[in-house]
């Protein structure tokens, strides 16, 4: 099974994944290890991305899932993509995908990055969530707020619900 993970900076996509990998045996990959230099760069200045520069990064995402399912059986694939346009691309490339968007309230998420540790600052955070289009598409949405027992319990929840579904 494909499982894309997506949300805003901080909600916990990574922690989601690698639950899904520790708890539940799932291969996980965090697509923001192939962002382009472009990419990187504009996250150093704080600038947002344009559409050039995201349409070419998920060429690349597309092509890295796609090698990614080739090798293993169940994937975790996380990524924040901000454009709903990008998220019908995914789907498109693989029609059997489950989108899940990983939310965490604005304060949580802001206070995980003054925190320190990832490249988006708080301030670059409080920009660019404007340019965050909710999904339009079928999706499932895991709260990550609570800990590590409350996400294990929503994942387990959620796989059962898609093995009854037919997707297992």
């Amino acid at each position: 099974m494909l499982l894309y993970l997506f949300g805003l900076p901080a909600a916990g996509k990574n922690y989601v994944g690698q639950v899904l990998a520790d708890a539940f045996g799932y291969t996980f990959y965090d697509g923001d290890l192939d962002l382009t230099e472009e990419l990187r760069d504009a996250v150093r200045e704080e600038r947002p991305f344009t559409d050039a520069m995201r349409d070419r990064f998920y060429a690349v995402l597309v092509e890295r899932i796609a090698a990614l399912r080739r090798e293993c059986g169940d994937l975790a694939f996380c990524q924040a993509t901000f454009k709903e346009r990008h998220r019908a691309s995914v789907a498109e490339a693989f029609p059997d995908v489950v989108f899940v968007l990983v939310e965490a309230a604005e304060d949580v998420r802001l206070a995980r990055l003054a925190r320190g540790g990832n490249p988006v600052t708080v301030d670059y955070a409080r920009q660019i969530a404007a340019f965050f289009e909710p999904p339009r598409h079928a999706h499932f949405v895991i709260r990550n707020e609570g800990g590590r027992a409350e996400v294990v319990a929503q994942l387990a929840r959620l796989l059962a619900d898609l093995a009854v579904a037919g997707y297992a």
